[in-house]
């Protein structure tokens, strides 16, 4: 089962589709003749969520309908759930889902005589998310490609990564089983109300990068601003809710029987991976977060400096910390981006550059497995 949806808050009124439609024509022409899209911003979608506050607004500056408890920003999709548009340029309006239809080879950066070993009818691949976690989620797992195909009828099942960009003092991630732990030992918890001491958990720590593979247990305690990247599926079995009741005075429901059926018994503790830092005053230095059969992380950091985007793979840009400037003396191309704004940058893209006296970026690439 995958868990339900509340209010949502996103541009679907007709003139934003018209709008869409009309950008799209327009722009498509001449994209075709050079073979080239533009960077491409697009307009988040903030999802209610019961152990979400507001700290995407005050320390992200994500402009937050009133009222509610907001968990997740979805910085870019194409989930039938929410896909996402163009929030700015020739293709304002656009949807993800429209552009990657049409312009397959110019979102890869593929000339006219080269070959993609991407599937044609393929969605695109990743899902970025900006979570936050203010009170405990539930402890769940997602299943991985096979399980999303025999328990719910998905193309893909769910591996995700965290990059923790704030933590308050005392939070808790739980990532893995302990050592040890079995699916008898995991049942016998759950039949007496409490799991905890089968999870393994650590105090998070800002830049902290965790893979959790489809089939992990894994929670976060609450007081957690992160990233999330995963592939594109919102498929969550929650296996343990803290026994808490929701707003409505009853507990949420649990997925027992598909949750147990989607572990993977063998993946124990998971550990955070932190990356030192570096210590120069005019440099840009990159190093690889994490990988994994979907996607590579890396963390890029600007001091006074320039990071040249020439002729890269498609990939997002998410800005974890200060300001960066993306710019093309060859397009005319230059905007500001601060924390917490993403965008997307084809590939091959040419001219491009960041440039920033202090900044420090996420590079998210996606791999040709992702793609269903």
């Amino acid at each position: 089962m995958v868990m339900a949806n509340r209010r949502v808050f996103a541009p679907s009124d007709i003139f934003s589709v018209v709008q869409g439609a009309n950008a799209l024509w327009l722009a498509s022409a001449n994209t075709k003749a050079t073979h080239m899209l533009p960077p491409l911003v697009f307009e988040p979608y903030f999802r209610p969520q019961v152990w979400g506050a507001t700290r995407l607004q005050r320390l992200l500056g994500k402009p937050l309908p009133p009222g509610d408890r907001f968990g997740e920003s979805w910085e870019v999709s194409a989930h039938p759930l929410h896909v996402s548009r163009v929030a700015e340029g020739p293709f304002a309006g656009a949807s993800l889902t429209q552009l990657w239809d049409l312009h397959r080879r110019e979102f890869l950066g593929l000339r006219s005589h080269e070959r993609s070993d991407w599937p044609q009818r393929s969605r695109f691949p990743l899902l970025v998310k900006l979570l936050d976690c203010h009170e405990p989620l539930s402890v769940q797992v997602h299943p991985d490609d096979q399980a999303a195909g025999e328990l719910l009828g998905e193309p893909n099942g769910k591996t995700e990564a965290w990059v923790v960009l704030h933590a308050e003092p005392g939070s808790r991630i739980y990532a893995g089983l302990k050592e040890g732990v079995c699916r008898g030992d995991l049942e016998q918890h759950l039949d007496q109300g409490d799991v905890t001491d089968c999870l393994h958990s650590f105090e998070p720590r800002s830049g902290d990068g965790l893979l959790i593979e489809a089939g992990t247990v894994h929670a976060v305690g609450g007081g957690v601003l992160m990233v999330e990247v995963q592939q594109t599926s919102d498929a969550t079995f929650r296996l343990f809710d803290w026994n808490r009741i929701s707003s409505d005075g009853h507990p949420r429901e649990l997925h027992r029987s598909q949750s147990l059926r989607s572990i993977h018994f063998d993946i124990g503790p998971v550990s955070p991976i932190q990356l030192a830092p570096r210590r120069c005053e005019t440099c840009h230095d990159e190093d690889l977060l994490l990988s994994c059969d979907y996607f590579s992380l890396s963390r890029v950091n600007l001091r006074n400096s320039i990071r040249s985007l020439d002729e890269e793979p498609l990939a997002l840009w998410l800005v974890m910390s200060g300001q960066t400037d993306l710019s093309s003396d060859a397009t005319g191309y230059d905007r500001s981006f601060v924390a917490g704004e993403t965008v997307l940058i084809p590939g091959h893209s040419r001219g491009l550059r960041w440039s920033a006296d202090q900044a420090t970026l996420l590079r998210v690439e996606p791999k040709t497995e992702a793609i269903r």
